[in-house]
């Protein structure tokens, strides 16, 4: 017999070479894992239908061997029938896992309100924030933004250009303050310009972060990336 490996005692923590490297391990999301088993009474429902298919195929069989074929045939349709039945509920209880899973997905996805009064500057960070997977959507100017977050849904992230001529940063940031929103709501400054020439603080009375402009997506991705109660996809 030939054994490979080693047992280390129970006091030694045993750690793959690539986790050493430095690369992280995946963890097994229990949640999601245990949202795609089947439920008992599906379990349940499973087993009669393959139980059924196994006493028609079984009746058949015993038929033929009595000459009985007419009456072998009937059976047999009715096995092709209730084949029929477990395709189409399989594929209802796909289906609905493949909505459920979908609408998961959407709910764990970054929700970011870009609000930018020049058109093309507004297209273009959308874009990048589309690509690394966050839904935007977008304003062109402060009184917009708000008039956005009454109807909702409300997004995680605020991306706020701190001059703009229709609701200026400053303004739509207190007006945020007051309005009844999420606490996890955060307000993401953009400007070319300092806090203080805006009389902004950078904190929960102000914006809860500052990105000189021209602004390095890079970091922003990343300080986007860092709220772990959403997940943000990467496509590049």
């Amino acid at each position: 017999m030939t054994r490979i490996g080693i047992e280390a005692p129970s006091n030694i923590r045993i750690v793959r070479k690539e986790l050493l490297d430095g690369s992280s391990e995946e963890t097994l999301d229990i949640d999601s894992f245990a949202a795609g088993m089947p439920t008992s009474a599906d379990l349940h429902k499973i087993r009669n239908q393959l139980n059924a298919l196994n006493l028609g195929l079984q009746f058949f069989r015993r038929q033929m061997d009595a000459g009985m074929v007419d009456e072998a045939n009937v059976t047999f349709l009715r096995v092709i029938n209730r084949l029929k039945q477990i395709e189409e509920d399989v594929t209802k209880q796909a289906n609905a896992a493949s909505i459920a899973e979908a609408a998961q997905e959407a709910n764990r996805r970054i929700r970011v309100l870009l609000v930018e009064d020049d058109a093309e500057q507004r297209e273009l960070l959308a874009g990048i924030l589309q690509i690394q997977g966050c839904d935007v959507a977008t304003a062109p100017g402060g009184e917009a933004a708000l008039r956005c977050l009454k109807v909702g849904p409300l997004p995680n992230y605020v991306l706020l250009d701190m001059r703009m001529p229709n609701g200026d940063g400053a303004t739509t940031v207190r007006a945020l303050r007051k309005m009844n929103l999420a606490t996890d709501l955060k307000i993401v400054a953009t400007s070319g310009s300092p806090p203080a020439e805006f009389g902004i603080n950078v904190g929960l009375d102000g914006v809860n972060h500052w990105f000189p402009k021209p602004i390095n997506t890079d970091r922003l991705v990343a300080y986007l990336r860092q709220d772990e109660k959403v997940v943000l996809s990467t496509s590049s």
